[in-house]
């Protein structure tokens, strides 16, 4: 089955160091080498970490995606791109499974 691949940077963040591009090569790149098929990549640029998933343009696409089952792994360049504490990616990953 194939995989999805999550973006995002605040506004902040692309000030200081992190860009989508780089979230992305490193996402293609990753399953590339490992020989996944990806199913979409979802982009939330611009929005910040302190947001819930379910409340994100793209974050509530990926789940509702998940729920149909459109693909059953999600990759990001690093868990903070899920929420900027730990209850947030905590539910963010329980949303998903």
């Amino acid at each position: 089955m194939p995989v999805a691949i999550y973006l995002r940077v605040s506004t902040e963040e692309q000030r200081e160091r992190q860009s989508i591009e780089t979230q992305r090569e490193f996402g293609e790149r990753f399953c590339h080498l490992h020989e996944l098929k990806v199913h979409h990549v979802y982009e939330d640029d611009g929005v910040s970490g302190t947001v819930p998933l379910e409340k994100r343009p793209q974050g509530s696409q990926i789940l509702r995606d998940a729920r149909l089952g459109k693909f059953n792994q999600l990759l990001a360049y690093r868990l903070d791109r899920l929420g900027r504490n730990t209850l947030l990616i905590w539910k963010a990953v329980e949303d998903l499974e």
